[in-house]
């Protein structure tokens, strides 16, 4: 297919956006609806959230793998079910070995089931109704989770870190530089806006990188939005390793081409 007749799948696209958007939505909400009281559940929240989305990243590899193995929904349905048990063994084993006998305790208490339970039932059911229901080119997904994933995780880490420093040290400025400085919320409450709005950006960005994986850029470069050197860079604060990781990404989005290509633009 020539480049020029590639064109950006807006179905989708768009498909790509309720659930991110959502998440966006309620975060901004949280974050700017007054605090009742001097609770910390919102930290335990995030801290949950930032283990699920290393979580997901993992699940967005194990999907790039049953699309590649892909031979019907339900041998990839079986592929992906075991490679989520699979998955689940090694956590226990690391959540064991980091807790070692207090993880039976915390196994035990209900709230652990109530913040584990729904982000997990979502996970399942994603990826199951997502290889059931498929009908294109497998190896055409298979290349644009790649791509996702890759992407996810480089922003997952930097958004971990150093991100949170910069962002932290520059709203601090700019309450010290306000002129409203006595007017400004206490610092729990602000930590929480802070907190909420930050994540809630993380999800936009988020939204991005999956929605640039169905533009017609990505189909005829097959370039993710991470993988230039100096991004690189930036996210492993050395030079030698960023031009090697830059390297291997311009080989991975030859081979997206060429997928893409053998694809005949079909999704």
């Amino acid at each position: 297919m020539p480049a020029s007749a590639i064109r950006t799948d807006w179905p989708g696209l768009i498909s790509t956006l309720p659930v991110p958007a959502l998440a966006v939505a309620g975060l901004v909400r949280l974050a700017l609806r007054p605090q009742w009281d001097d609770s910390i559940d919102w930290l335990d929240g995030l801290w949950v959230l930032a283990l699920f989305e290393g979580v997901r990243i993992v699940v967005l590899r194990i999907m790039r793998d049953t699309f590649r193995e892909y031979r019907g929904p339900w041998q990839a349905a079986k592929f992906f079910l075991l490679s989520l048990l699979i998955l689940a063994a090694i956590c226990f084993v690391l959540a064991c070995m980091a807790l070692g006998m207090h993880i039976f305790p915390v196994l035990a208490d209900a709230q652990t089931w109530r913040l584990m339970l729904p982000p997990l039932a979502i996970i399942v059911a994603d990826g199951l109704v997502t290889v059931l229901f498929f009908r294109g080119e497998p190896q055409r997904v298979a290349a644009q989770l790649e791509a996702v994933a890759d992407d996810a995780d480089d922003w997952f880490q930097f958004a971990i870190f150093p991100l949170p420093i910069v962002v932290g040290v520059g709203c601090v400025a700019l309450v010290l530089l306000s002129r409203r400085a006595n007017d400004a919320l206490a610092p729990l409450d602000l930590l929480r806006e802070i907190s909420l709005l930050y994540a809630a950006a993380y999800f936009a960005v988020k939204a991005i990188l999956f929605a640039h994986v169905r533009s017609a850029r990505f189909l005829r470069t097959g370039r993710r939005l991470f993988g230039s050197a100096w991004i690189q860079f930036l996210l492993t604060r050395d030079g030698e390793r960023a031009r090697r990781n830059a390297m291997e990404e311009a080989r991975a989005a030859t081979r997206r081409v060429e997928i893409f290509a053998s694809s005949g633009g079909r999704s």
